[in-house]
């Protein structure tokens, strides 16, 4: 037992898809993505990850009539088809470890991270074409993609409005940091603790 490897302890939220339970779990040792029946626990799939630790929730969406299940972190921002948890693209961007959950507008994916690197990037959905990346970090907190713009609270403390196709920075606030809570969008609000 090696008890620097759980020092941060479990971080991700399982998602509901269906009748699944889709579970990550990344360490220092043997890293899968997992789907459970949620009502018998029954596995359907397991997906091997590296042996890496990283934080970051999985999430799926559907774009195009296609599901999709997004997870970064282990330097990459990676696809999976959340009905039997096979690879579709995986796309080297952010870093090794993350904790925000990627998001997703319009046909582009969003993740940003993290340790030890700072990235964020915008990734087109169905191919895993990078569109654009800067060197912005949201560690632990979640961005909010919508209507054509991602807005970021970075760890410095700055809030960040980019557009969603191209990276263009429209604007940047200084509010103040840290920050580790993710933004709620309610109606056309973007509520933030910081």
């Amino acid at each position: 037992f090696n008890p620097k490897m759980y020092e941060y302890g479990y971080a991700p939220s399982p998602v509901v898809y269906g009748d699944d339970l889709i579970v990550a779990y990344e360490y220092d040792g043997p890293s899968s993505i997992v789907s459970l029946k949620r009502s018998s626990g029954k596995r359907n799939w397991t997906t091997k990850r590296l042996e890496s630790i990283s934080f970051s929730s999985p999430v799926v969406t559907s774009y195009k009539g296609r599901d999709y299940l997004f997870i970064s972190g282990q330097d990459s921002v990676s696809a999976y088809d959340p009905k039997n948890g096979e690879l579709i693209w995986a796309t080297k961007g952010t870093t090794m470890a993350t904790c925000g959950t990627a998001v997703w507008d319009d046909g582009v994916v969003f993740a940003s991270g993290g340790y030890p690197n700072s990235e964020t990037i915008g990734i087109e959905i169905e191919t895993g074409k990078v569109l654009w990346r800067n060197r912005q970090k949201a560690y632990e907190q979640s961005m909010v993609a919508t209507k054509g713009h991602l807005y970021s609270l970075t760890d410095s403390g700055r809030l960040y409005c980019w557009d969603a196709k191209t990276g263009e920075e429209k604007w940047v606030q200084r509010l103040s940091g840290p920050v580790s809570a993710s933004g709620v969008l309610v109606g056309d609000r973007i509520y933030w603790a910081n």
